[in-house]
């Protein structure tokens, strides 16, 4: 296996299961129902499958559905390894834990990259984001149970854990946009606790921390993040209720793009250091 590929039963490579299942059923014509009810199987069967919320995944049925789709044979072989492989390796992931908490198909890809882009605007990214900033953001209301918000922040702690701190953590370039910065969540001391937070994980030895200034006029609409997952490229924007993928090869060139625009645009991490603290004395003043 060349250096770099990722196994079969990696999350790369259940994403590759999913997308080409997609396509190969799009190419039918059939709904997802329409094509359940054609193999027999129960009507939510085949949006479990490419929505990725599937316990065990057979092989054989895996066979079948190509076959049904009309898949070539080393495309229909191909799929349904990976399916044997991702049934078998699934069950020891952390997030396997928390399937209940929002994050989908995203969680077990950012897991699997070795490098990560991220740009982030309007809040700071979960990754970055210390506790009391996470608790700050859900009793906005946009999760009303207690217990509830603390499910999911056990889910984020245990995420941020698995990445940043694990043995051999991916190489990461955060951009910021600048208002992320002086947006208040919870108040003065909560966001102070945050910025020093950021100033921690700045230091982090895998991890490239930049500012994008308001004066660049360079600020997107939305956010998003590339995954370099071995030989493969995951985008992702994180909108709800569970983001959205792509990995179209046009659409992940076109971010490759507007990633290395903003970072060239960015200050540099020592500068955007010496504003995180401005930003702290302004909050202490």
């Amino acid at each position: 296996m060349p250096e770099g590929t990722p196994v079969q039963g990696s999350p790369a490579r259940r994403h590759y299961l999913i997308s080409q299942l997609k396509r190969l059923r799009a190419r039918t014509g059939l709904s997802q129902e329409e094509a359940a009810e054609e193999m027999g199987w129960h009507k939510s069967k085949v949006s479990r499958i490419e929505n990725g919320k599937w316990k065990r995944l057979s092989g054989p049925e895996i066979d079948a559905l190509c076959r049904f789709y009309t898949a070539p044979d080393d495309l229909r072989e191909e799929l349904a390894h990976i399916a044997k492989a991702a049934s078998r390796n699934r069950s020891s992931a952390w997030w396997n834990a928390y399937e209940d908490v929002p994050g989908g198909a995203y969680y077990p890809l950012e897991y699997e990259a070795d490098q990560i882009f991220e740009y982030t605007l309007g809040l700071f990214s979960g990754l970055a984001q210390h506790p009391d900033y996470i608790r700050a953001l859900m009793s906005r209301g946009a999760v009303p149970d207690e217990a509830e918000r603390e499910r999911r922040l056990q889910a984020r702690v245990e995420r941020t854990r698995n990445i940043l701190y694990r043995e051999a953590p991916p190489q990461m370039w955060w951009v910021i946009d600048e208002p992320v910065l002086t947006c208040q969540v919870g108040g003065p001391k909560v966001m102070r606790t945050q910025l020093e937070h950021l100033l921690e994980l700045s230091d982090h030895s895998r991890i490239d921390l930049q500012v994008l200034p308001q004066s660049e006029g360079m600020s997107l609409n939305y956010g998003f993040c590339l995954l370099w997952i071995g030989d493969d490229r995951v985008g992702h924007v994180d909108v709800p209720p569970q983001g959205l993928l792509f990995d179209a090869h046009e659409d992940v060139q076109h971010h490759e793009l507007r990633s290395n625009h903003l970072r060239a645009a960015a200050i540099s991490q020592e500068r955007s250091r010496d504003l995180i603290r401005t930003r702290i004395t302004e909050l202490d003043a």
